[in-house]
């Protein structure tokens, strides 16, 4: 009796260590990643999970979607929502549908393009064209699609913001999906604070900056890193002798910016610093010798992109610039408002 408990006991531990390495993995089992690249006509995406988990696709109409469902995934860490706007891609969302299942849906504008759906070690990749002039063009083995999965009338509820998205994208050629880089120029007019320089330059002047942005890349993805070099020269005289004086101020600016797109609207607030580097040049006959350096400051700024085209965007916007320093034990103040127009081009890698 004891030798049948003790082989008991070994079968048990025996079977229990043979399945510990899939019950780990079924544990930690996570959609990682989700990426596409746009190939000639077609559109390549590359979806990144335990290959060994189960599948299912299906497709929804009104509107137009293709569904994968992916059993036993305990986790995703792939962006909630990717924009594509590409032969009638709007986007692609992935979440948790329900416990233990993940979802990847990808949303169309009108018709489904077609596509195939191919397993590889990492996961799945799958291939989009659109129509069937596309299809002739490549070969045999490469357009061969799967069979599609007649449509499902299923009613599901979509995202209000979903369903915005959707119908700007057939509205345009491209449609305003949110783009999640930024570059561009601006120019506008800064008010002086300090009471000495408006006596000698007035109340400000003209401003320019180019600047640059990108989306963080987190859960909410509301939220964006603006950096900005501006640069300000402004020519005046002193109040009683009339000689020519020129102040010049460089500033680098890094920001946290919360914005939110409504069609082709998008207002913005935010919020950093600024490394402010300044210089007054006196002549050189002046009794006075020209004075610079450096300081940090703080800013605060608002403002609004409006949607010219798909990937241009003009600016207006404000900013408060609060800064002060030390020059021969006086306090100096290099902090203005600026007000501000210009151009931004937006763009996905």
């Amino acid at each position: 009796m004891q030798r049948m408990k003790t082989a008991a006991i070994l079968l048990t531990l025996l079977i229990f260590a043979t399945n510990l390495p899939a019950f780990q993995a079924t544990q930690v089992a996570e959609l990682k990643n989700i990426s596409f690249e746009k190939i000639e006509d077609q559109i390549v995406v590359k979806i990144e999970y335990p290959p060994t988990i189960p599948y299912d696709s299906f497709s929804l109409m009104n509107p137009n979607r293709l569904v994968l469902d992916f059993m036993g995934i305990r986790a995703v860490s792939s962006m909630p929502m990717i924009g594509i706007n590409e032969i009638g891609i709007v986007s692609i969302r992935s979440a948790l549908n329900r416990p233990g299942v993940a979802r990847v849906v990808f949303n169309f504008a009108d018709e489904s393009p077609q596509y195939r759906i191919e397993e590889s070690e990492s996961g799945l990749t799958l291939t989009f064209w659109k129509g069937a002039e596309v299809a002739e063009q490549k070969e045999p083995e490469q357009i061969t699609p799967e069979p599609v999965k007649p449509p499902v009338e299923e009613k599901e509820e979509i995202d209000e913001p979903v369903k915005e998205e959707i119908e700007r994208a057939r509205a345009t050629t491209e449609g305003p999906t949110k783009k999640m880089m930024a570059f561009g120029f601006s120019a506008g007019f800064l008010t002086l604070q300090d009471d000495a320089f408006r006596d000698v330059y007035g109340e400000g002047g003209t401003f320019f900056r180019g600047e640059y942005s990108f989306y963080l890349p987190i859960k909410i993805e509301s939220f964006d890193v603006w950096t900005g070099v501006t640069f300000f020269q402004k020519d005046g005289q002193t109040t009683l002798t009339e000689e020519e004086l020129k102040l010049e101020i460089t500033t680098f600016s890094l920001a946290i910016r919360y914005l939110k797109q409504f069609s082709r609207f998008t207002p913005f607030v935010g919020a950093g610093i600024d490394y402010i580097v300044y210089k007054e040049t006196y002549p050189e006959d002046f009794i006075v010798a020209s004075v610079g350096g450096s300081d940090l400051g703080f800013h605060v700024q608002a403002g609004v992109y409006f949607d010219a085209l798909p990937s241009l965007s003009i600016k207006v916007h404000i900013k408060y610039n609060w800064a002060e320093t030390m020059e021969d034990l006086v306090t100096v103040n290099l902090g203005g408002v600026e007000y501000g127009i210009g151009l931004v081009f937006r763009f996905n890698l």
